[in-house]
């Protein structure tokens, strides 16, 4: 159960300036100096469970001191995230990425806390809207991960998160068993070890190249926290240019698995926050359960100057509770959406998806950089 919060994709709109150019056409002026950008975007929406939501959103995008010339160093931001809403709910996120020059190391953190009514509609496959009990919490989440680059695009490194959830209150309190890992609340607190390759052109818009991601956690009651559980994550992306390069392909591998005992905050759930990333458009939560596997397929087109489109598809589903396996009410989601590239010098696309489902649900998902 995440809180919703606006992500750093808010951040942005870089542009170049004219290169020199020499008698046979060859670029002999080194590249101009990055120019770091700050955007602030407020915005205002409604869901019933919140009514009116009130939020300011934004960030800072810039490059590692003295690596503002060179284009292999990748971009580092810094974003904040506020909201309140009119029922006394509110959240704040404050995120970072940074990249040390050439890559060779780099840092991200999360922090999010706030008090924030979220749905939860049981474990397993097979829920149903009729299951729905809403839960109010304060929390405190945190998530660190530090990579050095080991040999060319493969990176390692260490990786903490931290859930807290208290005061919680639930609409219906009889339906919650009283040893249900993470009813009442309580404390995750996980450390382990992160691989990564990653040949990807950009991070926030991809239009070709690989990524693999291998995630092992274990949550030891030595660091603070109240249940003891391991996870293990798998995340697998490819981007194939088409059309002289103008549309994409991308295709995404997702799986998660966690030992028993994991608290429902965080089992393995189809959806996402405000910025989907997992079978887009569905609530984050509606279906949880200790296991999960997703395949994602898009196709980003181009429409014209600074505008695309996207049509998506996805299968996937959550397992592993008892008498619940990978197959029982397979799900999938399938919808299209526009794009608008904020930076035609450093591709960021704004995107606005609808999707439908094969088990009733649908919904609009915004956001800046791509799903996936």
């Amino acid at each position: 159960m995440r809180a919703p919060y606006l992500t750093a994709g808010f951040l942005m709109a870089l542009t170049g300036g004219p290169r020199a150019q020499t008698p046979d056409g060859a670029d002999s002026s080194p590249p101009p100096p990055y120019r770091n950008r700050l955007l602030v975007v407020p915005y205002v929406s409604y869901t019933p469970q919140t009514r009116v939501q009130f939020g300011i959103g934004g960030g800072y995008q810039f490059k590692w001191p003295g690596a503002g010339r060179d284009t292999a160093t990748r971009s580092s931001y810094v974003a904040e995230n506020v909201t309140y809403t009119t029922r006394g709910q509110w959240t704040t996120t404050v995120a970072g990425s940074v990249y040390s020059p050439r890559n060779r190391w780099w840092a991200g953190l999360t922090v999010s806390l706030g008090y924030f009514p979220v749905f939860y509609y049981g474990i397993g496959p097979t829920t149903t809207a009729a299951d729905t009990n809403l839960m109010q919490a304060h929390f405190i989440l945190t998530d660190a991960m530090v990579l050095r680059a080991v040999r060319g695009a493969l990176s390692a490194g260490l990786h903490y998160r931290l859930s807290s959830y208290s005061s919680i209150e639930w609409q219906f309190p009889a339906r919650i068993s009283p040893t249900l890992p993470g009813g009442r609340g309580g404390v995750s607190s996980g450390i382990g070890a992160t691989l990564q390759l990653d040949t990807r052109n950009s991070i926030t818009t991809p239009t070709r190249g690989r990524y693999v991601l291998v995630d092992a956690l274990t949550y030891p009651g030595m660091l603070g926290g109240d249940f003891g559980y391991s996870s293990l994550t798998l995340d697998a992306r490819a981007y194939l240019p088409i059309r002289y390069a103008r549309d994409v392909i991308a295709v995404a591998a997702f799986a998660q698995f966690n030992s028993p005992d994991v608290p429902i905050q965080s089992m393995a759930m189809l959806g996402g926050d405000v910025t989907q990333l997992l079978m887009r458009g569905i609530y984050l939560g509606r279906f949880r359960d200790r296991h999960e596997t997703v395949l994602q397929v898009d196709y980003r087109g181009h429409l014209a100057g600074r505008f695309g489109y996207v049509v998506f598809g996805a299968t996937g589903n959550v397992f592993g509770s008892p008498g619940h396996g990978p197959f029982d009410e397979w799900k999938a989601t399938y919808g299209a959406g526009l794009r608008f590239n904020v930076n035609p010098a450093d591709p960021l696309n704004v995107r606005v998806d609808y999707t439908l489902s094969s088990f009733g649900s649908s919904g609009l998902s915004l956001g800046a950089t791509e799903a996936f």
